[in-house]
């Protein structure tokens, strides 16, 4: 169950326009800050916690989900999910997957009122 939110989150980060050349991240950044500028530019639209006004379209993703599943979450992020999340490995760099998925391992759980879908029903 855990594997399917997780997987169902991350299909959600395909609704973000994959990188273009003119939107480079400065080399000085830290792998941590590089993740959080490249979750916020691809990922957020479809899997940060919702405005008042906004819904997410996928799982809202945090350390829990990422936590222990590292490479499963480098794979969907890679390759997408059919009919849900296309992939990414094509618009993102190895290095910064890794820094996406380091960036989340710090992201706290959201309070249960900004969550929506499967991860409602997940327990921590």
């Amino acid at each position: 169950m855990r594997l399917w939110i997780l997987a169902g989150l991350l299909a959600l980060i395909t609704c973000a326009p994959v990188l273009s050349a003119q939107q480079t991240i400065p080399q000085t950044a830290s792998t941590e800050q590089l993740g959080r500028r490249l979750f916020h530019r691809e990922c957020a639209v479809c899997h940060a916690p919702p405005l008042i006004t906004s819904k997410t379209y996928a799982a809202v993703l945090y350390k829990g989900f990422i936590e222990g599943q590292e490479e499963a979450a480098r794979g969907i992020i890679k390759k997408g999910l059919p009919a849900q999340m296309p992939g990414f490995e094509y618009g993102l760099k190895p290095a910064e997957i890794d820094a996406i998925i380091e960036y989340l391992k710090t992201v706290p759980k959201p309070p249960l009122s900004t969550q929506t879908g499967e991860s409602d029903k997940r327990a921590d």
